[in-house]
């Protein structure tokens, strides 16, 4: 049971309803991105084995440069319209509620725009840096030119789809970057490959799915709106929004997550090979965030709920709780990357690559932290610190650069995967404890521990059978599935926690009920 709880099933109405709220958005986004990562990895294959490595290498150089685009060009604007948003109906204010979204969109359509116009006509100078060849240049200069149209498309259709987590659902959010986007995008690449477009064909299919997901999240924000927000002339806080993107803009594209550093420093320095082993590399660890990934949607709206209430105890208990889950369900997948990497360069590309292999291993290693220490990031934005978030991002940017342009001229991938392993433990430490210090809450009940020892057991098995039978395709999933097992046979030994008990008696009385009703 999380610490300070009790009533209810031992839990206080207000921690149920706060459970409940989370357990529900995060079921949805899991779903959404299960969706999402179950397509990206079957486009990675899919691509991979049409394309080869050094095209696929090539086609991921060019999305990572957009995605540091629409990055600069949405900025700060879709966290910014969930807490204003979120603050204006905790208030009752549905004019300022329809001026947050306003202005949010229309910020970042406005900077959108410039950022295509600089990319579309930059894109030469652009593609010397990454090219590896000069004929490769020009091929690469013309990808830019044709994917710069994404820039605006995403960018806009990311600010609405936080425009409708601010009403505290993740539905919309979800069907519009989690569905829709991923789908379109995977069905219009396979064409364009089978008709032999190649690259260029995956970039225009690129474009073509985020013009899809603008429309339809245009389109889901309009049927959210309640009648007080039709009605009410739009009233925006221009000033204080304007003061939370700027660095929040930066925390956003300061991060070497979203700008892909690994992928354009190897891209600066390597070849188009070593790109694609990183990228094959970096797609496997996506489901080990997907866990963590699906649960900050919701997440965002309910801190700033309770935080603006000053309610700190029932926000760190939930903060604890959320963090439980999170290492319950990612960190014994990064476990079973870092012990059987092989098997699952092998699902993905086709191969049984070792070059592939111990990147997987690497990355893995980092983003223990990054998984184990919980939403630290969107709780400092969340309660108005976004120049903390700033700080860290531009601590971790320069040790990336840094340490990248040292190692990865000597060490290639694995110089880089080395270097984004140590800095994603550093962020994720420093935030964790800027949490607790800045905000007064932290990461880790006493109850964290029952992930961790169900992981340590089930990983003591893996290595043991890995040492024994091996690393063969089917030695890999006999491993697997017995220390599957194992995990799950521990976690039921130690028991279940207040908060779980909750969600699954409510599972259950919405099934009898639906059963009943049928």
């Amino acid at each position: 049971m999380s610490e300070g709880t009790s009533g209810l099933g031992g839990l206080t109405p207000e921690a149920a309803g706060d459970v409940r709220t989370v357990a529900k958005g995060g079921a949805v986004q899991m779903v959404g991105q299960v969706t999402q990562k179950g397509v990206t990895f079957l486009l990675v294959a899919v691509m991979v084995r049409t394309l080869g490595t050094a095209d696929y290498g090539l086609y991921r150089q060019v999305f990572q440069i957009l995605m540091v685009a629409t990055t600069l060009s949405s900025g700060g604007f879709p966290a910014a319209a969930v807490r204003f948003i979120a603050k204006a109906r905790v208030a009752r204010d549905p004019a300022a509620s329809r001026g947050a979204a306003r202005t949010t969109i229309a910020g970042a359509g406005v900077v959108s725009m410039v950022v295509f116009a600089v990319g579309f006509l930059a894109a030469d100078q652009i593609a010397a840096a990454f090219a590896d060849s000069p004929s490769s240049r020009t091929y690469l200069a013309f990808l830019l030119r044709v994917g710069v149209a994404y820039v605006p498309l995403y960018g806009c259709m990311q600010v609405l789809r936080f425009c409708t987590q601010a009403y505290r659902t993740m539905v919309p959010s979800v069907i519009v970057g989690n569905v829709i986007q991923p789908l379109a995008r995977f069905t219009l690449t396979v064409v364009a490959l089978l008709v032999g477009f190649s690259v260029t064909g995956a970039v225009v299919a690129l474009v073509a799915s985020a013009g899809i997901a603008l429309l339809s999240g245009f389109w889901y924000y309009r049927r959210l709106l309640s009648d007080a927000e039709r009605a009410a002339t739009p009233r925006a806080q221009i000033g204080p929004i304007l003061r939370f993107t700027f660095p929040q803009a930066g925390v956003a594209l300061f991060s070497t997550q979203s700008l892909g550093l690994g992928i354009l420093l190897i891209g600066a320095f390597g070849v188009d090979r070593e790109v694609g082993l990183y990228g094959i590399a970096q797609s496997l660890q996506l489901a080990g965030g997907l866990f963590l990934n699906s649960i900050v949607g919701i997440w965002a709206p309910v801190v700033v709920h309770i935080y603006e209430r000053g309610e700190i105890a029932r926000l760190e208990s939930l903060y604890q709780t959320i963090n439980r889950w999170v290492a319950t369900f990612s960190v014994p997948i990064f476990m079973a990357l870092m012990i059987q990497p092989e098997f699952f360069v092998l699902l993905l590309s086709g191969q049984a690559d070792s070059d592939a292999a111990i990147l997987v291993s690497i990355l893995a290693a980092g983003n223990l932290f990054y998984v184990a220490t919980g939403p630290s990031g969107y709780l400092l934005a969340m309660t108005g610190r976004p120049g903390i978030n700033l700080l860290n991002s531009l601590v971790s940017v320069g040790l990336y650069v840094g340490l990248g342009v040292w190692l990865v001229p000597l060490y290639g991938a694995i110089g880089m995967a080395v270097v984004d392993a140590i800095v994603t433990a550093l962020v994720n430490i420093a935030r964790a404890i800027e949490g607790k210090i800045l905000v007064g809450v932290q990461p880790f009940g006493r109850t964290f521990i029952k992930p961790m020892a169900a992981t340590l057991a089930a990983s003591a098995v893996l290595i043991v059978l890995r040492l024994v039978l091996g690393h063969s395709p089917a030695m890999a999933v006999a491993g697997l599935a017995s220390a599957g097992i194992v995990y799950l046979g521990v976690l039921k030994l130690i028991g279940l926690e207040a908060e779980e008990r909750h969600v699954i008696d409510e599972v259950k009385a919405r099934l009898f009920g639906a059963f009943k009703r049928n």
